[in-house]
């Protein structure tokens, strides 16, 4: 396209994933495009200090919020049947992708992941399989011995899609682990985030996620905080930095 002269629009360039190779891709794709659609003024800022023509770089939003509020999620009953979940008095989505920088791809913070879930025999989890960047068969190899273990609170899914996906996000408390859903979409529903390592370290996030590195004493003490009232209530409050879910709306009208 570059070459032909045919203009790029960009979506979501100016952001920055430390831990994760999308980082140099993000980057170079935004020298080859023409009009840039970011998910927050900080990003429009970033990808004009790139060099880029400020008349054509437009903050949006992020285009997952529209997503959410145009569907027709579903309801607890019907999502525990199609999953074959209970959902108990406390739960989260986990959802864990390799560290794409890191020499062991993060595997070593998933296992004392693992660790403390197995001790908090209150809370059911709801897994997703990694993506397919490389390390991502050893973590769903790592999942499946583990869920294997306790099915009684526990259930693996290679990919719920997006319906699913919203709807688990809707009854859960949190989502945990290093997905960007943790930072753009969780807020939406005003439930927490657990993000632990590097692979989203570098992007904006709200005041809904607790930062860890991946320590077990510091995975162990985020669900302390995720739990306590103080958190909680701050919850009620958060407001999203990625936008209101008309992301879409915008860029149509600046394409036309």
């Amino acid at each position: 396209a570059y070459t032909l002269k045919i203009p790029v629009a960009h979506i979501h360039g100016g952001e920055i994933t430390e831990g994760a190779l999308d980082e140099g891709f993000r980057h170079a794709i935004t020298k080859l495009s023409y009009l840039h659609f970011t998910a927050t003024a900080s990003y429009r800022r970033r990808v004009i200090q790139m060099g880029e023509d400020p008349s054509r770089v437009f903050n949006v939003g992020a285009l997952a919020l529209d997503a959410i509020r145009e569907m027709e999620l579903l309801p607890k009953g019907e999502l525990q049947k199609l999953l074959n979940f209970e959902f108990g008095e406390k739960n989260i989505l986990v959802t864990f992708h390799p560290e794409t920088f890191s020499a062991d791809y993060g595997i070593s913070r998933l296992k004392t992941l693992l660790k403390v879930l197995e001790e908090l025999e209150d809370i059911r989890v709801i897994f997703t399989k990694a993506n397919a960047d490389p390390g991502g068969r050893e973590i769903n190899r790592l999942l499946e011995e583990f869920v294997r273990k306790h099915p009684h609170r526990m259930r693996l899914f290679s990919s719920l899609g997006q319906k699913l996906y919203f709807s688990v996000m809707r009854f859960v408390d949190a989502v945990v682990g290093n997905s960007s859903s943790g930072i753009v979409e969780a807020p939406f529903f005003k439930i927490g985030t657990i993000n632990i390592g590097l692979r989203q370290r570098g992007r904006i996030k709200p005041e809904s996620v607790i930062d860890v590195s991946g320590s077990y004493e510091e995975i162990k003490r985020a669900f302390e905080t995720l739990y306590s009232p103080s958190f909680q209530r701050r919850l009620k409050n958060i407001k999203n930095p990625y936008g209101d879910g008309r992301a879409s709306f915008r860029i149509r009208e600046i394409l036309e």
